[in-house]
């Protein structure tokens, strides 16, 4: 009996279907493994070297060599988990043909821990597995623990280097012998990619030490015969079986070559830089800031010292500057010019849009010079659920279909919250390639790529956020991360928290602030001030001061024509009354030409962006008139208080505290170009809500405010005070827990993390309210939308809604079919769930339960009321509990949901 030849396992590193849609294809390519891993390797061996983790040269050239071990075993698994898939439709339909080596990384194995951890690390790049990874690894040996110690991020730094090999071979490999369309769908590239020739590729950043690298690509080709095609063709609607046949077929031709198919000529072809000029090079802060600001200025003295700041190493230090000098312009340029990353983290959402179209036009600049024409630059929004990466070239915006995924946090600018920057540096989103976040963060002088994270508005954050905020910047600065803090009110008791920082004062420093004076040729406080303390609150009657200030703006209005007028209150309620009676009054047509009056809140979805109520639409179109001198009327809320570059002869506000009243008055006169510009504060108290001041401070602030005639921010910021405040020890321990778990590895710390706990703002997490006009289908990203606490959600009567029509679900991420759905809320920590307040549009048929009322929203006036849904439950210690109650009338459903009481409301 003859003896059967042993049959070979399948030799593949991946598989190309040059139309992966068509379930009947003509020919389906295989990359050899061996071609695949030697590639890798060679990308390995030429990355730069200053890269790897180490003090030391040797200590990088360890590294170096784990990794390119790393690289020769990382796909050793692959030939025995090969596997086509068809995908199918929700509807049961052929969708498309993948490839899948399923488990097969935990096949690597080396002699070297390290290098095997590595291998079997690679594809996820999640912080769950890269600190138990680092956990094993301390515990494996003396010498591990030493270098983990030293720099916690070393097998991440390690992995990234390896992910990224095997990410830039795979997408080569995808535009060499696949297609265009398949490489710029894989998720995790942190690098471009261009086709300049039929054999040269350019990458942008290049990693590497070499001018160019030579790459083989070798590949065969398997074509289907017309039996084959015939077979599939009798399945196309069975996908499990096309599934089936198409790996038989493979199957078949393999054993039939005995893995010894002839392979077709490989393409040879050479990556080299797409930066092909340093766009650092050159530059001074006067030649910057002509460029950037196309001639319109040179920078004063503040922006000439931060330029100084920021080209030292590390630079770590806290700028102290008057509204209106130029500190956003004061770290954007430099960090532009001098090729830093640039982290903006801000203190509200609503301000992210407005500074997004300010350094949109900066990058769109840079972008345009012939210097910089040969790369891309881009912009990073990160906000919410979703990031959005905006990509510029030669002065354009370049529209590029990418998978969301693919450039987690690349940008040369990432504009963000610190409430989402907080969550992305304890690598909390996906839990695939979530570590990338901390990694990016980490970027400094000693890598290639070198960030800076800059926190505007420092002043913006008060009790638990502020409690966050120092821990935050504190563990950034011991880290050696370089670090910018910019206020223009901080108070005293706050900025001696920071005293580890640099201080760079342009407020309190009389040479200094002389300096300035005498560059811009302006005193900050050439404006009148008015206090209008007979207008106060009749709490019996809520139109009484609505009227009042209504009238007032009328008056300003009438009395000089063609005016610039800001009015600011501290409630929605507010501004929506007076801005209708103000409408009223004067009338006014929507024309985006003639508008001159416009209402902006924080309640102002963003949501459908080009729409004409868009909160971003209503900013654009006041800057537009405002930097044209044209006349317009603002009633808005403290959302307009910081950030929002805009230049009113009138400044009318409310009775605030002094630290936001120096703020809004920020936005009057801002370029000191308004001979008769005014102040006006209208009011006798601070509503308890807003109010930072105590019965010494409030006498104070009245004495100082009654002896003024003109606007003087020196007196006002003397009122300044914030009471001795002292750190809920929960959210400075939860903090502890969260970066000894990412950045230690400590995995007892594991479940804090896994709870996704991060306190922000408050213990009181946060909701989505969508409104749903049925022109939107299922996309609720598409429908207008704000966030708001969820305490502010609730009802008093026992009552299943306050509103007809309003649902109450949670979003989740289905990894199953890799999409965002929908489901009824469930029971549960608060802090786990993504909240969506749903409000569906009642029309004919509509269910209207109990007769309650339609919620009425006007895009116009954005959501002025809150609806109630959920029902505040009497509770003892620290556990606050909402109850949802759904269904018909003696048929209810209810859901409980949980999350942590602020300490002063637990004593």
């Amino acid at each position: 009996m003859s003896k059967q030849k042993r049959q070979r396992s399948f030799d593949f590193g991946r598989v190309f279907f040059p139309d992966k849609t068509n379930p009947i294809p003509d020919v389906v390519y295989f990359q050899p493994l061996g071609n695949h891993v030697g590639n890798v390797r060679k990308l390995v061996k030429a990355w730069k070297i200053e890269d790897f983790p180490g003090n030391t040269e040797t200590e990088r050239e360890e590294s170096k060599a784990r990794v390119d071990e790393a690289a020769r075993i990382h796909d050793i698994g692959k030939p025995p988990k090969f596997k086509l898939e068809a995908k199918a439709t929700k509807e049961g339909k052929f969708k498309e043909y993948i490839y899948s080596f399923k488990g097969h990384r935990f096949l690597a194995d080396s002699p070297d821990i390290w290098a095997k951890y590595l291998a079997i690390g690679h594809h996820d790049f999640s912080v769950g597995d890269i600190s138990r990874d680092a956990y094993k690894l301390k515990k494996e040996s003396h010498k591990y623990e030493e270098i983990l110690t030293k720099e916690p991020l070393t097998y991440a730094r390690e992995l990234y280097i390896l992910e990224m090999c095997d990410q830039i071979e795979a997408e080569l490999a995808c535009r060499v012998i696949g297609n265009d369309e398949q490489a710029e769908s894989r998720a995790f590239m942190d690098y471009t990619t261009f086709k300049s020739d039929n054999s040269t590729y350019l990458i942008d950043p290049f990693p590497f030490n070499k001018d160019a690298i030579p790459l083989s690509f070798a590949y065969w080709s398997l074509k289907l015969s017309e039996e084959d095609k015939e077979e599939l063709k009798n399945l196309l609607d069975k996908p499990h079986k096309l599934q089936d046949k198409i790996n038989d077929i493979v199957k078949k031709w393999w054993q039939s070559h005995q893995g010894k198919a002839k392979k077709e000529q490989p393409k040879l072809v050479e990556i080299k830089s797409h930066s092909l000029v340093d766009s650092s090079q050159d530059w001074n802060c006067e030649t910057a800031y002509q460029a950037l600001s196309k001639g319109k200025y040179i920078p004063n003295p503040m922006q000439q010292n931060v330029w100084d700041a920021i080209a030292n190493p590390n630079p770590a230090f806290l700028l102290k500057a008057p509204t209106g000098s130029g500190k956003m312009e004061a770290v954007v340029f430099p960090c532009l010019a001098q090729g830093y990353r640039l982290i903006l983290p801000l203190p509200a959402r609503s301000l992210v849009e407005d500074q997004k179209q300010r350094i949109e036009q900066y990058i769109k600049t840079f972008s345009a010079l012939p210097k910089n024409q040969n790369r891309e630059f881009s912009l990073v929004v990160d906000t919410g659920s979703k990031m959005e990466r905006l990509i510029y070239q030669k002065g354009e915006r370049v529209d590029r279909k990418i998978n969301s995924r693919r450039h987690l946090y690349k940008g040369d600018v990432i504009l963000t919250t610190l409430d989402k920057f907080l969550y992305r540096y304890f690598a909390f989103g996906d839990k695939q390639k979530s570590f990338v976040f901390p990694l990016r963060i980490h970027r400094d002088k000693t890598h290639s790529e070198k960030t800076v994270i800059c926190v505007d508005e420092a002043h913006s954050y008060d009790n638990i956020s502020f409690t966050n905020f120092h821990s935050l910047v504190q563990s950034l600065y011991e880290a050696g991360r370089s670090i910018v803090l910019m206020t223009a009110t901080m108070p005293q008791q706050h900025l001696d928290r920071f005293d580890y920082l640099k201080v760079i004062d342009y407020i309190n420093h009389p040479e200094n602030v002389n300096a300035l004076r005498e560059f811009q040729q302006q005193s900050y406080e050439t404006k009148a001030f008015e206090w209008l303390n007979e207008v106060h609150r009749d709490s019996t009657n809520p139109l009484h001061f609505q009227t009042q200030v209504a009238q007032i703006v009328l008056r300003e209005w009438k009395s000089q024509p063609n005016r610039r007028i800001i009015a600011v209150v501290e409630t929605v309620t507010d501004a929506v009354e007076i801005y209708t009676q103000v409408k009223d009054e004067l009338g006014f047509n929507t024309d985006t030409q003639g508008q001159f009056l416009f209402l902006y809140h924080g309640r102002i979805s963003d949501i459908p962006k080009d729409s004409e109520f868009s909160r971003s639409t209503r900013y654009k179109n006041v800057k537009n008139r405002d930097e044209n001198d044209r006349p317009y009327i603002l009633i808005t809320t403290s959302a307009i208080e910081v950030g929002c570059d805009l230049n009113s002869e009138v400044l009318i506000s409310e009775m605030c505290p002094p630290e936001n009243l120096i703020q809004r008055a920020g936005r009057c006169n801002r370029r000191g170009n308004v001979p008769d510009a005014k102040v006006i504060l209208v009011g006798n108290t601070i509503q308890d809500f807003a109010n930072t001041l105590d019965e010494s401070g409030w006498e104070t602030y009245q004495n100082t405010l009654q002896q003024l005639t003109d606007f003087n921010t020196a007196q006002i910021s003397e009122c300044i005070v914030r009471s001795h405040y002292v750190d809920d020890y929960r959210v400075v321990e939860l903090f502890s827990m969260l970066h000894d778990y990412v950045y230690s590895a400590d995995l007892t710390c594991q479940p804090a993390h896994e709870k996704g706990l991060v306190v922000t703002r408050s213990w009181t997490p946060s909701a989505t309210l969508v409104y749903d006009d049925g022109t939107h289908g299922d996309q609720i990203e598409n429908m207008p939308q704000v966030t708001v606490p969820i305490d502010r959600l609730t009802i008093k009567k026992d009552n299943i809604n306050q509103y007809a029509n309003t649902h109450v679900c949670e979003r989740y991420y289905d990894q199953e079919n890799t999409s965002w759905e929908m489901r009824g809320l469930r029971w549960g920590f608060a802090y786990q769930k993504e909240i969506v307040i749903k409000i569906n549009q009642s029309n004919d048929g509509a269910f209207m339960p109990d007769g309650n009322p339609e919620y009425s929203y006007n895009p116009e006036l954005g959501f002025v009321e809150l609806p109630g849904v959920f029902i505040k439950l009497k509770t003892n210690g620290f556990d606050e509990k909402l109850l949802y109650q759904y269904g018909n009338t003696g048929q209810k459903k209810s859901v409980i949901i949980t999350y942590t009481k602020a300490l002063e409301e637990t004593t």
